[in-house]
């Protein structure tokens, strides 16, 4: 029976690597972050973006550019809504922010340096989420949308580090064990 082979000693044993574990230490370690405020659920989606593009260190670098462009016309978005919401409802006001920023973010897919689309959508998406569920640290003085982007952009950045780490570790300890 398929179910029974899949609980197999045998066959776990044989799937298991040490990327399991350290993916799965660091997801703990990385709860650490909630008593700053900063929000996990955007360090995960970072995290996925290391695994997703290839996992190679030069996408630390790679994901800054279009993870700052998909924050910045997520924040434009919001802006827009608040401005054309002065003289229309709120969900065509809605719908034309996110027209125009996403034809935006689209303009800037086409710059090779931002051109890694999932990270710029995510980020987009990212800052919709945890803007509008106020999912990120506040500060006083600082307009809550600036909190929100600057929250959950590091937060995908830190997700990005720790698919690095998550790797490193895998790599110095699979050369230990070898």
């Amino acid at each position: 029976m398929q179910c029974e082979f899949f609980f197999r000693k045998e066959y776990i044993m044989k799937k298991l690597t040490s990327l399991d574990f350290s993916v799965a230490i660091l997801a703990g370690v990385s709860c650490l972050f909630m008593y700053i405020d900063v929000p996990v659920w955007a360090l995960f989606v970072g995290w996925a973006w290391y695994f997703a593009l290839g996992s190679k260190p030069e996408l630390i670098g790679k994901s800054i550019p279009p993870l700052i462009a998909g924050s910045v016309l997520a924040a434009a978005a919001f802006e827009l809504i608040d401005l054309f919401g002065k003289f229309m409802p709120s969900m065509p006001a809605t719908i034309i922010a996110v027209v125009i920023t996403v034809f935006l973010l689209m303009l800037t897919l086409k710059i090779p340096a931002m051109s890694l689309s999932l990270i710029s959508f995510n980020a987009y998406s990212c800052l919709f989420v945890g803007y509008a569920n106020g999912t990120y640290m506040h500060f006083d003085g600082i307009p809550a949308l600036l909190n929100a982007a600057i929250y959950i952009a590091l937060a995908n950045f830190i997700g990005v580090l720790f698919g690095y780490i998550s790797i490193k570790i895998t790599t110095v300890f699979d050369k230990k064990n070898a």
